[in-house]
Order: structure tokens, then C-alpha cells, then sequence
């Protein structure tokens, strides 16, 4: 099954804060998750907690490492916020309280 990609206006925001190597880097692991959203456990975890299908993806960059959540709705990937792993403790709190699926 063959997944759409949607990046909501946060997420765009926190992607062009990266610099320009690693935002290409970051949206082509993201496209890797049209074909793959759910099969790689390794890099792939679920976020407990959370009232709609919510994971996030790991992207190691060299030393830096970075984390990708998104929401699944129907046959659409919703990225909701692109962070290094030292914010992502606070981001999974704040995405505990969004509405889904988001307004884009």
C-alpha cells in the first residue's frame, strides 16, 4: 500500500532550522516512508500515550541524530514536527494535545 506524505506548517518550520545537507537528508528518509511507513522496528517506534496512530522515525546524520514524528490517517502520513533527539522528549508531551488529523 502506498502511503501520501503531508507536512503540516510546524513541521516545515523545524525542517528549514536544519542546515541544507541535512534537511536533503531528512526529506529523503521522510519519501521512505510512503512504500515503508511501518517495517523497520529499528528505526521505527511507536509513541505510547497518544489518541491517534502517532510514531516517530530515528535519522542519524553522521554524529547528529534527529527524530521525525508523524500520524497516520488513512492512507496519509501526517509529519507532525522534525527534532534532534535532545527536544524530543518535550515535543512527544506537546504531541500528546494536538488534534488529529492536523490542519495543514
Amino acid at each position: 500500500m502506498k502511503f501520501q506524505i503531508e507536512f503540516i506548517r510546524r513541521a516545515v518550520r523545524d525542517l528549514k532550522k536544519f542546515p541544507v545537507a541535512i534537511q536533503k537528508h531528512i526529506l529523503e528518509k521522510s519519501l521512505w516512508l510512503e512504500s515503508h511507513p511501518f517495517q523497520f522496528r529499528d528505526k521505527i517506534k511507536r509513541i505510547k500515550g497518544v489518541k491517534f496512530p502517532c510514531f516517530r522515525l530515528r535519522i542519524d546524520h553522521g554524529n547528529d541524530s534527529f527524530r521525525l514524528f508523524y500520524g497516520v490517517y488513512k492512507n496519509v502520513i501526517y509529519v507532525l514536527r522534525i527534532v534532534s533527539k535532545k527536544d524530543a522528549d518535550k515535543i512527544i508531551r506537546k504531541i500528546r494535545r494536538i488534534d488529529f488529523p492536523p490542519d495543514l
